[in-house]
């Protein structure tokens, strides 16, 4: 899967049902050694474009992933 395709895609967490929001941009952190996907960044943009904030969400919390949805599950 490319970083392209979770652009708008909503991310929400499983457990509190908290929508995080719809991503606009978004990388995914690879590990060069192994070649294995570690987390998506998932980056919030606030008016005009700006970058408002980021968050890592590591892959062993992505629990699905569809085709409007990235659903995850943060540790308790």
């Amino acid at each position: 899967m490319r970083a392209s395709e979770f652009d708008g895609k909503e991310v929400i967490e499983i457990n509190t049902g908290e929508r995080l929001g719809v991503i606009q941009k978004s990388e995914l952190l690879v590990n060069t050694d192994t070649g294995m996907v570690e987390a998506l960044i998932f980056i919030k943009h606030g008016w005009g474009g700006r970058e408002k904030e980021s968050r890592t969400i590591p892959w062993r919390q992505i629990r699905k992933i569809s085709d409007e949805l990235v659903i995850f599950e943060a540790p308790r």
